[in-house]
């Protein structure tokens, strides 16, 4: 396969090893080209910015992170680059077999522990969920086919925010119960890779899959075995995160595709973190 990875950060980053791995052919477009992974062919694109000219390709995974938590910062990163990402290929005549689009569960807007799945109504509060949402309509309207797989909070090697509030001593309070929904950085490159496979061999995709780990848990949950596994003292808190809402988010339809997780839970998934780290 030949793979153009937009945005090379811990997510990109990994799929390009993967990618590299099975023998494929990678490009990779991020800021600082230096430090892209060895093996990955760099491209100086820096999006919205017109693309410079474009090898053939296969696949095209879009994971641009926005520079901060801004409308400004989404608006740039999650519509104006894919439409410029869409205006590029017209322009040089390139036609991937399908384009793969980061977004988030941050689509959702359900605060009452609903289950949500790909078929749930989106209804995001905020401006980032609705700029992903504008982005997304963007892709499914362009000629090509578009799979764009919605994350829940990405954690892992790098990504360990919640351990450190645990030992700062940082808790939520014990109510209102708040699910938690997450998937290990790994996890989230192997479903990536899979369901690329999987289009390359012939077989169907859908146009949307949830990403995410098979227990969503409260958050008050995760954070006392947290901190029994690092041997603190839950001290419960005043004050739970305003992003991320109230809901179960449900992996069925990827775990149909025959995708298995190497770290089902958010117990698989922390314990390698913690080592040495009490």
């Amino acid at each position: 396969m030949r793979c153009l990875l937009l945005g090379c950060g811990d997510l990109g980053s990994w799929v390009g090893r993967l990618l590299l791995q099975e023998g494929h052919q990678v490009w990779g477009a991020r800021r600082s080209l230096h430090l892209l992974e060895e093996g990955i062919q760099p491209l100086a694109w820096t999006l919205p910015q017109p693309a410079p000219p474009l090898p053939e390709l296969d696949y095209i995974l879009y994971s641009l992170s926005a520079d901060e938590f801004s409308p400004e910062a989404y608006r740039l990163a999650y519509l104006e680059g894919v439409e410029q990402l869409l205006d590029s290929l017209v322009r040089q005549k390139v036609s991937p077999k399908r384009i793969f689009f980061i977004s988030s569960t941050g689509v959702y807007g359900q605060e009452s522990g609903e289950e949500v799945n790909e078929e749930s109504e989106t209804r995001p509060q905020s401006f980032a969920g609705q700029l992903l949402l504008q982005g997304e309509e963007a892709l499914y309207q362009s000629p090509w086919p578009v799979t764009v797989l919605r994350f829940s909070g990405i954690y892992g090697p790098g990504r360990e925010r919640l351990i450190r509030q645990v030992k700062e001593g940082r808790f939520p309070p014990e109510q209102p119960l708040k699910y938690s929904n997450r998937v290990h950085l790994e996890d989230g490159a192997r479903a990536i890779l899979h369901l690329m496979e999987r289009d390359a061999s012939g077989q169907p995709l859908e146009e949307t899959y949830l990403v995410s780990d098979c227990e969503p848990a409260p958050l008050q949950e995760i954070t006392r075995w947290l901190a029994h596994q690092l041997g603190r003292l839950p001290q419960p808190g005043k004050d739970l995160p305003s992003r991320g809402g109230n809901k179960r988010i449900s992996n069925q339809r990827l775990k149909d595709t025959g995708f298995h997780f190497r770290y089902p839970s958010y117990r698989e998934g922390y314990a390698p973190l913690l080592q040495n780290r009490n």
